[in-house]
């Protein structure tokens, strides 16, 4: 019977399960809201429950190992304790992996960001820059060397609408889709093109700010995180989807 691993990317706002086998084939991929009060066995029903709809198997019955990345430093023990008797894989900066940190405290640096670029350099040749656009967007560079130096946090695209809607009266909810023209002639169109094509800009001008003071002439460019869906970055954004998943296997690979 085949080996199977669980791969987990637990966000502040939604997690996304991933079953994949060591040679690579992704079998299944859902996704589902983070709660950080869910319990262990409430978690262990909802994926059971969401693989069962995808595979109609029983997903604790395939996996043989689960690998783990979360944000939400409360879920990680729900996690462990949902995984029951399949031995977890929590990534942290003291894991095994193919690249340096070059940080004064790497073990800040989150199991999210650690997985980025994990998943970016089985893809491609460092020099390279990582745009997460999720609750946060973090960039993350890593020099010719493979080393991660350093990058921005910024408040993500939903994180910055809903404060705006929270604090200013008389602009109301709209739904976000990105205009074709930043010239809005209705309120409506202003929100939407303020939110979505600055968001865009935003993402656009740090990325030449930091490759700039990081001093790099040329790099590769990567975005991922679900709010890429709604923006529309240049063509020198490489657009990978799966990014964390992807670091996740590759820890997995590496920390066998």
């Amino acid at each position: 019977m085949a080996e199977h691993w669980l791969l987990l990317d637990i966000g502040n706002t939604h997690t996304v399960a991933g079953l994949f086998q060591p040679d690579g084939q992704r079998i299944a991929e859902v996704r589902f809201r983070t709660d950080p009060q869910c319990t262990a066995d409430e978690y262990r029903m909802q994926l059971r429950q969401l693989f069962s709809d995808t595979l109609g198997q029983n997903v604790w019955e395939m996996a043989d190992r689960a690998i783990l990345s979360t944000v939400v430093p409360a879920l990680e023990a729900t996690v462990t304790k949902a995984c029951d008797a399949v031995p977890v894989l929590s990534v942290n900066a003291r894991l095994k992996r193919d690249f340096e940190l070059d940080l004064p405290h790497p073990e800040q640096l989150g199991a999210d960001r650690l997985c980025n670029v994990a998943g970016a350099l089985s893809l491609v040749k460092a020099p390279m820059l990582i745009v997460d656009a999720g609750t946060a967007t973090t960039f993350c560079l890593v020099d010719v060397r493979q080393a991660y130096i350093g990058g921005a946090i910024v408040p993500g695209l939903d994180t910055s609408w809903r404060a705006l809607q929270a604090r200013a009266a008389k602009l109301f909810s709209v739904e976000l889709i990105r205009p074709d023209n930043a010239v809005g002639n209705t309120t409506e169109l202003q929100i939407q093109s303020g939110v979505l094509q600055g968001y865009e800009a935003l993402i656009e001008g740090m990325a030449d700010r930091l490759l700039r003071d990081a001093g790099f002439a040329e790099a590769t460019l990567i975005a991922t995180g679900g709010c890429t869906r709604l923006i529309r970055l240049s063509d020198r954004f490489r657009m990978e989807p799966d990014l964390t998943l992807l670091g996740l296997f590759r820890y997995g690979q590496l920390n066998g």
